[in-house]
């Protein structure tokens, strides 16, 4: 059942919203009818029904906020992180690679750079990473020709509070959606696949290293 928090919220809501509403359906009150009929009020009525469902089931609960991670106690320490996936383009896309004949041009080379500037952008694409003054990015696209198969490789370290996996998850993703973009006129069949954290050192959590493998 609906908590009092919920009937409290869209009360507060229905009364800020009550002379916009009046004015959109043109009457003095706003009946069932007009909120089928009013754009307006359809948005309304879909915003109410979610604040409802958002404080009778809990979620909308102290703690469970999204919210950036405090990390100011924490001391800087040196991080660095490895991370891969693999870009299965296939054997025609694999030759124009190797002979240099895909239209938009070098492809690896562009990858890399796409790479190298989304670690620099990951807390702009996810929202509770903290900015971080990485002092180290490097990418790195080997094409394996008889397997058409490109191997990407991002290597990130930064002297920071927090560790950078996440820069360099994002990085090997974005060069590997870059080789896609720039071979799609030649085959839509193009498959990114294995997108792993390789390593991390640094921080209170220790350092990983994946086994081969996995």
């Amino acid at each position: 059942a609906p908590t009092p928090t919920a009937f409290g919220t869209i009360s507060s809501l229905l009364a800020a919203m009550m002379p916009t509403l009046h004015r959109c359906v043109g009457v003095a009150s706003v009946g069932v009818r007009h909120a089928q009929t009013s754009g307006v009020a359809r948005t309304f009525g879909a915003a109410a029904r979610f604040l409802w469902r958002r404080s009778s089931s809990g979620v909308a609960k102290a703690g469970a906020r999204p919210q950036m991670v405090d990390v100011g106690a924490k001391a800087p320490t040196i991080r660095r992180a490895r991370a891969a996936c693999r870009v299965l383009v296939g054997p025609e896309v694999a030759e124009a690679l190797a002979l240099g004949k895909v239209a938009k041009g070098d492809v690896l080379t562009v990858a890399e750079i796409a790479g190298i500037m989304a670690a620099k952008k990951t807390p702009d694409i996810l929202p509770l990473c903290h900015p971080l003054l990485l002092t180290k990015v490097g990418v790195e696209c080997r094409l394996d020709r008889e397997a058409g198969v490109v191997e990407v490789v991002a290597d990130v370290s930064c002297t920071g509070l927090t560790g950078v996996e996440m820069e360099s998850l994002t990085a090997a993703a974005t060069a590997a959606l870059c080789i896609y973009d720039m071979c799609k006129p030649i085959t839509k069949g193009i498959v990114i696949t294995d997108l792993r954290l390789l390593s991390k050192s640094g921080g209170k959590s220790g350092d990983f290293e994946r086994a081969i493998d996995e």
